[in-house]
Order: C-alpha cells, then sequence, then structure tokens
C-alpha cells in the first residue's frame, strides 16, 4: 500500500518548468508572433514582441504605430527573471489598421538594447498584415446598422422644435448669402483627381528609394510590390475582390474581360516571378528584383489610358 501510494504522488508531481537559455556566444534573442495576418479593415490583431537577453541589459520597444495604416490600440511590457542570469521582456501589443492594403509593421523600426558596453540597434522583427475591405463580395456601400435607433425622448413643446429650426435655416440662409456677397465672381474648379497609373508609379518610385534591392530585403519588397500592382489593376480596371488575398486577386484578374490579351500577358509576366520567390523557393538577387520592379512599372505605362489628343481650338491656340 505505502508503495501504491509513492507512485501516485510522483504521478501527480508537476515538473519544473525548462528555465530558458542563449546559445553559447550569444547576448540575447528577439522572436515575434501574431494572432494572425489577414484580417478585415478595423479588426484586432494581437502582437507579441519577446525578447531574451542578459539581466544587466535593458530593452525598449519602438511603437510601430504608422497613421492609419497601423493603429496602436493598447501595449503593455512585462518582465521576467530567472535563476541563470538571463530576463526576459515581453511586449503586448493590440493593433488594428484603416487602409486597405498590404503593410509590413514596423518597417522602419528598431528596437534598442542597453547593455553594459553601449545600445544597440536591432531591426524590427518582419510582420506583414494584410488588410481587407469590410465589404461582402458583390457590395458596394457599407452595410446598415442592425436594429433601429433608440428614439430621443420626445421635447417638452413642438413649438420650441418649430422655432429651433427656423432659427437654423435663417443662419444657413444668411451665411450663404453672406458668401455668395463676398465670393469673387470667378469659376472654381477642383483639381481632378490623380489616376491610378500615377499613383503606382509614385510608390514603385518610392518602393525604388527605399533601398531594399541593394539590402537584398526579398521578402518586405515583394510584398510591397504585389501590393502596388493590386491597388493599380483594382483603380484602373475597376476590379473589386476584398474577399481574396492579394496573389489570388491578381492570378484572378488573368481571366478579366477587362483586361485584353496584350494586358493579360503583362500580369502573368509578373505574376510568374512573384511565384518563384513565394512557391519556387527561388531566392532572387538584384538583378531579378530590379526584372521584377521594371515589370511592374512596364505593365502600368502599357496599361494606362492614352493621352486625349488636343482639339482643333487648342491646336490654334498653339
Amino acid at each position: 500500500m505505502p508503495a501504491l501510494v509513492a507512485v501516485a504522488l510522483l504521478g501527480c508531481s508537476q515538473p519544473e518548468p525548462q528555465v530558458p537559455a542563449l546559445p553559447d556566444g550569444q547576448e540575447f534573442s528577439i522572436s515575434a508572433a501574431m494572432s494572425t495576418h489577414q484580417i478585415r479593415i478595423g479588426d484586432p490583431v494581437d502582437l507579441t514582441l519577446t525578447a531574451l537577453h542578459r539581466a544587466d541589459t535593458s530593452v525598449s520597444f519602438p511603437n510601430p504605430a504608422s497613421g492609419k495604416e497601423v493603429v496602436v490600440r493598447e501595449a503593455k511590457t512585462e518582465t521576467e527573471d530567472f535563476t541563470n542570469g538571463l530576463r526576459r521582456t515581453v511586449q503586448n501589443i493590440r493593433l488594428t489598421s484603416l487602409t486597405v492594403t498590404n503593410h509590413i509593421i514596423g518597417a522602419d523600426a528598431s528596437i534598442l538594447l542597453s547593455t553594459p558596453a553601449g545600445v544597440q540597434s536591432n531591426a524590427y522583427p518582419f510582420l506583414s498584415l494584410e488588410v481587407l475591405s469590410s465589404l461582402a463580395p458583390g457590395e458596394k456601400d457599407p452595410r446598415p446598422a442592425h436594429g433601429e435607433l433608440a428614439q430621443w425622448p420626445a421635447p417638452p413643446s413642438r413649438w420650441l422644435w418649430i422655432a429651433l429650426v427656423l432659427l437654423v435655416l435663417l443662419a444657413a440662409a444668411f451665411l450663404a448669402l453672406r458668401k455668395a456677397l463676398t465670393t469673387p465672381r470667378t469659376f472654381l474648379n477642383m483639381p481632378p483627381p490623380i489616376p491610378p497609373h500615377q499613383i503606382a508609379l509614385d510608390a514603385l518610385a518610392d518602393l525604388r528609394r527605399k533601398g531594399w534591392i541593394e539590402a537584398l530585403h526579398i521578402e518586405p519588397f515583394y510584398v510591397a510590390l504585389s501590393g502596388i500592382v493590386r491597388r493599380y489593376l483594382e483603380g484602373r480596371f475597376g476590379l473589386r475582390a476584398p474577399e481574396r488575398t492579394t496573389e489570388e486577386f491578381i492570378r484572378d484578374a488573368l481571366s478579366s474581360r477587362k483586361l485584353s490579351d496584350a494586358h493579360r500577358d503583362l500580369v502573368a509576366g509578373f505574376l510568374e516571378q512573384s511565384d518563384l520567390v513565394k512557391f519556387a523557393r527561388h531566392a532572387p538577387g538584384q538583378p531579378d528584383m530590379h526584372n521584377a520592379l521594371d515589370s511592374a512599372e512596364r505593365l502600368v505605362h502599357e496599361t494606362m489610358p492614352a493621352a486625349p489628343r488636343p482639339t482643333v481650338e487648342q491646336e490654334e491656340d498653339a
């Protein structure tokens, strides 16, 4: 009987948690994890950054927020010390995005480690997030709110509301008349919207200036490049597929009747280069990355609408 009790106690004992360790010669390690890499606009994403380092070293995590593209809702940092002289610093971030595109989280940010020998700067782990539209397939307008709005309490007097409405209308009429009398008698022309091909060419030029080709930042380069091509095809040809990933969207564009045979050949050529990197484990060099960027620019140049021909009056004025 005592033997059975001892065996039962041994079976119920919990193994001690394993103390983390660093490889010989390594002073720290940084890892990252995200709850998901694809959301609909406004949905939350949980990001966890973990740094394992010496106890005499402190870690400073940057804020990865970037306008409406990356919005940080909540951030919390905790530390834990171990008996072998190591410390673990963990930052939990809840973020979202209000822009439909592909994002590189913390693309230009750095993690700082303050050691007895000085401050070291380390690149932010590569994290990509694809944001899809909140509209269901085929929808063009936001879906109406569910249920009815709560009714405002009844006013104490109907005539009070009528008087307030009349005052508002009189004030609006006065402001409109004043503006009409003080505005110069000229025609005000609103600037035309920037065409999709100009937006794409500017984005490609900005991508070329980032220096990712020279630094061989292969994955963020191709993620950004595919996103630019997707947004151009959406704006130029009116293609919409918010439920599709960027690669699926570009692949589906090949079967669209809005693209001519020549346009489909250009899209297919760009997709073939991207597939070599993503699916064939192809490690492109700088020439291949330059060719991919040149191919995207050629796609934009050869599919952009032709410039309008000048009218007879414009030719006579010239």
